[in-house]
């Protein structure tokens, strides 16, 4: 969807924006300095957390060039939902309002995420934005310090902002990995992971240190990005994961699938009698010993 560069006031838009904030928002005057306050406090900050804890409602990016307000317009993307401008240097964030908000923790809905984690990487390449923008901080479109602009009230779905863009390469991975590609290396990593070293904790009562080991895993991977997810992130993605293979791997399903490989094997090795085989004639019947006392005098020749 396009629009015509114009500035439309709205306080629809901006009572929108208030009844999605978390409740308690990080914010601050100051970067570096942040404060968890009531949303009533939060929002008279210059900067906001506009997202709730594990939900994205808004695709944030942020341009630090003069003109980068306007990026959008230039690289032939929709409108944005709004963009706040610092008028001292020109720096702009841009941010899209998603029609269905996902979660960013969920490991057995996990498609969504890398979709928009795609999205959110091409996005960021189309408008040079900065790939080391943690996101959890925005400028407050509602504080009278920025130059806010508000665009459109369309709410856009995944699909619909993909249409404008080429996602083959995205998210980005390894040591640029960024913003919601940060969600998805922490699953991957900690997933394949988990699939086997859960054996090594099947004991009466190991949900709790199950629970510690996958946290530890989810941490050391979240610690080698250039720009780390919040600890809440963290513990709500091993919570997850933690929670599901705990489900899903369980001594008795793992019992389960190996007796069901051991029949299919069995079944597939099974081979057809030879008629004069020595397994088939079993002569050790006629001499009346046994199977193995036969074989036994057969190796020393007295048979």
């Amino acid at each position: 969807m396009r629009c015509c560069l114009k500035s439309p006031q709205s306080n629809a838009l901006q009572l929108d924006l208030f009844e999605t904030l978390p409740n308690k928002p990080y914010c601050t005057d100051e970067l570096g300095v942040t404060y968890i306050r009531p949303k009533s406090t939060a929002i008279k900050k210059k900067y906001l957390q506009v997202n709730q804890p594990k939900l994205v409602t808004y695709l944030v990016f942020d341009i630090d060039r003069q003109g980068g307000v306007l990026s959008w317009y230039d690289n032939d993307l929709p409108a944005p939902y709004w963009t706040s401008k610092n008028p001292e240097n020109g720096h702009a964030h841009i941010a899209y309002r998603l029609k269905v908000p996902f979660s960013t923790s969920d490991i057995a809905h996990s498609e969504p995420i890398r979709y928009a984690a795609a999205i959110q990487s091409a996005m960021t390449e189309r408008l040079k934005a900065d790939r080391g923008f943690a996101g959890l901080l925005t400028k407050n479109p509602l504080h009278p310090y920025w130059q806010n602009e508000y665009w459109t009230e369309y709410e856009y779905t995944l699909d619909e902002l993909a249409d404008y863009l080429d996602l083959k390469g995205h998210p980005l991975r390894g040591s640029e990995t960024s913003g919601l590609g940060r969600n998805c290396e922490l699953f991957d990593n900690t997933r394949q992971w988990a699939y086997r070293a859960i054996r090594e904790y099947w004991a009466p009562n190991y949900k709790r240190k199950w629970n510690a080991a996958v946290y530890d895993k989810v941490e050391s991977t979240n610690s080698q990005f250039n720009v780390p997810l919040p600890v809440s992130e963290v513990k709500a993605i091993a919570k997850s994961i933690a929670n599901w293979t705990y489900r899903e791997f369980t001594p008795e399903k793992f019992r389960q699938s190996q007796a069901k490989k051991g029949a299919k094997g069995g079944k597939a090795s099974k081979r057809k009698p030879v008629a004069n085989s020595e397994r088939t004639l079993k002569p050790w019947e006629d001499l009346g010993i046994s199977r193995r006392t036969y074989f036994r005098w057969k190796d020393s020749g007295k048979v």
